[in-house]
């Protein structure tokens, strides 16, 4: 909790199989009183595989909640107990079929944090061995794409790659691997 906040109530109004939908009411600092609804759910991952000839892996699927079909580094939410270096690795596989020797951290960050008390891991994978993909019922319209890593960071300028993780992860790896 914020320094000088405190949670006078604290709700649940729905729980649901990945997500939990809160509502507290806090005493600010000023001693004001506010009301804050949010979601919690399990921290996700993004990955950005890059190969050995500049290109990154980006996944494409049908987004039910948004209503369009979206580019996306592979990525997902942590299983109960999972540390997001395992879950990127997990979800690399599953996804597009890609293991990766090397994954390191670019940052953490949060989804929507006037919405969601939920964060996003992002990482940077390499020396990558491909394989084949294990994905679930709901990810069988997913293709794999390869796309050059600057051909990314103007996809992500352009409105070709609209969701936040994978704008923040392509824009820091096109950052990491530039210095």
């Amino acid at each position: 909790m914020i320094d000088g906040w405190t949670t006078v109530s604290s709700t649940v109004q729905f729980t649901g199989v990945r997500m939990v939908v809160r509502r507290d009411s806090v005493r600010r600092t000023d001693q004001s009183l506010g009301t804050y609804e949010y979601t919690e759910s399990v921290d996700g991952v993004r990955v950005v595989a890059l190969d050995e000839r500049g290109r990154i892996a980006l996944v494409e699927e049908n987004v039910y909640v948004c209503g369009q079909r979206l580019l996306m580094c592979p990525g997902g939410g942590c299983e109960p107990g999972e540390d997001p270096p395992a879950a990127a690795h997990r979800e690399l596989a599953e996804e597009a079929g890609i293991l990766a020797s090397e994954i390191e951290p670019l940052t953490m960050m949060w989804r929507m944090p006037a919405d969601a008390r939920t964060r996003e891991h992002l990482y940077l994978a390499w020396d990558l061995s491909l394989g084949e993909h294990r994905r679930d019922a709901s990810e069988a319209d997913m293709e794999l794409r390869w796309v050059a890593l600057e051909e990314a960071v103007a996809m992500c300028g352009d409105g070709r790659i609209t969701e936040a993780g994978t704008l923040a992860a392509v824009l820091l790896a096109a950052r990491r691997t530039a210095a």
